[in-house]
């Protein structure tokens, strides 16, 4: 698969800077540029880095695109690299194989649309519907009355269990899985009675899942993860939480029971939220960020316990300066111990 320059800045609504007709076999990083590749900056520290490995050609912005012989000027670089990317990969995919496994099994109730393909020892339930072009990993668990829609992919051991519903286009990843039993006990003098967790799992459209993430149905109505929805590897998801959509989620953050996401917000890695709370639409929530309580829309906060960005970096600033603070207040102490005395005197 090749491609000129010409062609693939049409492909990606960008401009030509340099040789169109320039041939270009391949995407590459900027550590390990080729010559016959493309690469793509868009920050200026960058372009040292690419201009030092001599790719054929980068995808950059028309101010960065002066540091380089050939290009392609785009407002979003990253966005036209991703396009060019896809372009290549497209060429390269193995489609999968349209069909049951002999080693899979499935119920004679349950309900295959058009080109579905299930894995060996793969198992999909009594009731189970699998919409067309569905991929069902081998090794994946599909359970009773759960719904899979069209041209979602199941990648190998992904569980999805009773009464749970995947949206269409979605990606779930190895080792997820999805309607586990929500955390939920009645404490008492005996000790810890289960509150039956009976609810299910929503999963809306073209929402990807890292691999070894647990999504907990709802104790009694259902846990929803929002269109467009993407979460990173080692998520938990507790029973009744609602996300909105296209809220991107990285790897092991932890979200209590009954929390509820709006749309568009972006929780960085390791945060953990306490149950019941309400993250306003558009909010940025730093890594390792403990929220204890609602934020309104478009907060950004971080640390622990999550406050306010800027507070919270003045807060860590200052922290670095407690052993010299503590040194001046000792000092203090002992001047003021002096004049106390010299005053007796």
């Amino acid at each position: 698969m090749k491609a000129t320059l010409e062609q693939l800045a049409k492909f990606v609504g960008g401009k030509v800077k340099g040789d169109g007709s320039l041939v270009i076999k391949g995407f590459c990083s900027p550590e390990r540029a080729q010559p016959d590749h493309i690469g793509f900056i868009e920050h200026s520290g960058d372009r040292r880095l690419l201009k030092e490995s001599q790719p054929g050609a980068v995808i950059t912005t028309p101010r960065l695109a002066r540091y380089f012989t050939n290009a392609i000027t785009v407002g979003n670089p990253r966005l036209a690299f991703v396009m060019v990317m896809e372009h290549f990969l497209g060429h390269k995919k193995k489609p999968h194989r349209k069909s049951v496994s002999r080693l899979a099994f499935v119920h004679e109730k349950a309900r295959l649309g058009k080109g579905v393909s299930v894995g060996a020892y793969a198992v999909v339930e009594k009731g189970a519907r699998l919409g067309a072009g569905v991929v069902v990993g081998s090794g994946c668990y599909v359970g009773e009355c759960a719904v899979v829609g069209e041209h979602t992919l199941l990648y190998p051991n992904v569980t999805v269990l009773e009464d749970c519903e995947i949206g269409a286009r979605c990606i779930i990843n190895s080792g997820t899985v999805i309607g586990s039993q929500g955390f939920g006990y009645v404490s008492t003098e005996q000790g810890h009675r289960k509150f039956p967790q009976v609810g299910r799992v929503v999963i809306e459209d073209d929402v990807e899942i890292g691999a070894n993430c647990t999504i907990d149905r709802a104790a009694l109505d259902e846990t929803r993860i929002g269109r467009g929805c993407k979460l990173d590897n080692l998520v938990q998801v507790a029973h009744n939480v609602q996300i909105g959509e296209y809220t991107l989620i990285a790897a092991q953050v932890g979200i209590s029971g009954g929390t509820k996401i709006g749309p568009r917000c972006y929780l960085g890695g390791q945060a953990g939220f306490v149950g019941g709370i309400e993250v306003g639409e558009g909010s940025k929530v730093g890594g390792q960020s403990g929220v204890f309580s609602s934020l309104p829309p478009r907060s950004s906060v971080s640390g622990y316990p999550a406050r306010p960005h800027q507070q919270a970096m003045r807060v860590l600033a200052l922290t670095h300066k407690l052993p010299e603070l503590t040194e001046k207040i000792k000092a203090l102490e002992a001047e003021m111990t002096k004049l106390k005395r010299a005053r007796k005197k």
